[in-house]
């Protein structure tokens, strides 16, 4: 049996495990992540000799924010601005002495689904997961697609909204679809409380609250017109949210209905078969099943 290990760098904690070779979880946990890049890396080595003690470790898989090249190089780090312009590949080789392979978060989540997931007989898939921001992945026949310059998938980027006084972030899809920026920022700006999280303002929409209910279902209306033009862009067989939202029922029925009323909308659509959402399978352990799954295959 083969053993490998998997690191999962979030804004918040590092994420670990061991795992073997058929993807179970033999052992995990979680370090607070440091803003220190260097640190990062000294935790890293820490948590692999610890595992390494007991058993002989293939590779290690690394889940991580932003733009990443195939060879290990950090184009961008996400909120970690010293892995940015870094062959973090290299130097974690260096420190640990065996094989390190590297994948962009959001791409880790659906090789984990890919693997042994909501997508695992599914040639064609997007995933969408729905956080602070909007992050995605696309798959096509088995396969990572990561775009001419590794930023396939960025589809928070997508431009859901008008575009006033020349401000295209502000129509883009993490800032209205998404429950940080879409839900929680904006009620925040408005009525300057700073203690609410989606969920609560959720529930404040649907005890009719004015104003939740309002941006409640701008979030809606954004991301289903996001998921609606990537449906139709890359015609998959699903489309699989992630995101501790997902857990919600409620919310992927919701999401669906908004996406079919889109589709009813149009009258040349109604032969028009598109990908229907589903939540994902992994949550919390995404990011380590998938950075795993991208070692096995890259050291194999």
């Amino acid at each position: 049996m083969a053993y490998y290990v998997g690191i999962d760098i979030g804004g918040t904690n590092i994420k670990y495990g061991l795992l073997d070779e058929l993807g179970t979880i033999l052992n995990n946990g979680c370090v607070k992540t440091s803003e220190k890049g260097e640190e990062i890396i000294v935790n890293i080595q820490t948590i692999v000799k610890k595992y390494a003690i007991d058993y002989e470790i293939t590779a290690v898989g690394i889940s991580a924010p932003g733009s990443i090249r195939d060879d290990g190089f950090m184009i961008t780090g996400g909120a970690i601005k010293d892995f940015y312009g870094i062959n973090l590949k290299e130097m974690l080789e260096a420190k640990i002495g065996l094989s390190v392979f590297l994948e962009n978060d959001a791409n880790c989540a659906a090789l984990a689904e890919l693997w042994l997931g909501s997508g695992k007989e599914k040639k064609h898939f997007l995933f969408a997961g729905i956080g602070t921001a909007v992050g995605g992945a696309i798959v096509i026949n088995g396969q990572l697609f990561k775009g001419a310059n590794f930023n396939a998938g960025e589809f928070g980027y997508l431009i859901v909204d008008s575009i006033n006084n020349g401000n295209t972030r502000m129509a883009t899809l993490s800032l209205n679809g998404s429950v940080g920026h879409g839900i929680v920022d904006k009620y925040e700006e408005i009525t300057n409380r700073k203690d609410l999280d989606g969920e609560t303002i959720h529930a404040l929409s649907k005890s009719g609250e004015e104003l939740a209910t309002k941006i409640v279902n701008e979030f809606y209306y954004a991301l289903a017109k996001g998921i609606f033009n990537l449906t139709l862009a890359f015609d998959p067989e699903i489309v699989l949210i992630g995101g501790a939202i997902s857990k919600d029922k409620n919310f992927i029925i919701r999401l669906q209905k908004e996406i079919d009323d889109l589709q009813n909308g149009h009258r040349d659509m109604g032969t028009v078969k598109i990908a229907r959402v589903k939540a994902c399978h992994f949550l919390n352990d995404a990011g380590i099943v998938g950075a795993v799954y991208h070692a096995m295959s890259k050291h194999n």
